[in-house]
């Protein structure tokens, strides 16, 4: 599970659905909640979490993408399973994890260094704790 600290910058809610924005170093993340705790304010700091397995990988990306959450990184490391792969990127000096077919990643080339981005809908983002200022 990936886990990094960012800071709640907006709330917006309709009934019971909420859309919860947050900064994490230079990016700004997004996520859509049924249930938001009270403690859940602006300017409060949370750690988030989000799978592996929940997180696309692209190289040489250009367009538009329906997924709201959007990170640039380096390929820092790759385990190569025989069907799965592991893929370590770093993202403004936090090592997000993401795992992929072992075809995927030979499809595209994927190789330690490559520039990448990251993405993940904004229904996979959660908030795993509540930091205490």
């Amino acid at each position: 599970m990936n886990k990094f600290e960012a800071t709640v910058c907006k709330i917006k809610n309709s009934d019971s659905l909420n859309l919860v924005t947050f900064t994490f170093k230079s990016n700004e993340l997004t996520m859509i909640s049924l249930d938001l705790s009270e403690d859940i304010k602006e300017n409060k700091k949370v750690i988030l979490s989000v799978k592996p397995t929940n997180i696309n990988i692209a190289k040489d990306f250009q367009g538009q993408i329906s997924a709201s959450n959007k990170l640039h990184g380096n390929i820092k490391n790759i385990e190569k399973g025989k069907l799965l792969s592991n893929i370590i990127c770093i993202v403004d000096e936090t090592f997000i994890e993401t795992i992929v077919t072992t075809e995927s990643l030979e499809k595209m080339n994927l190789q330690e260094d490559d520039k990448v981005t990251l993405f993940f809908k904004s229904s996979a983002l959660s908030i795993l704790d509540v930091c205490n200022d």
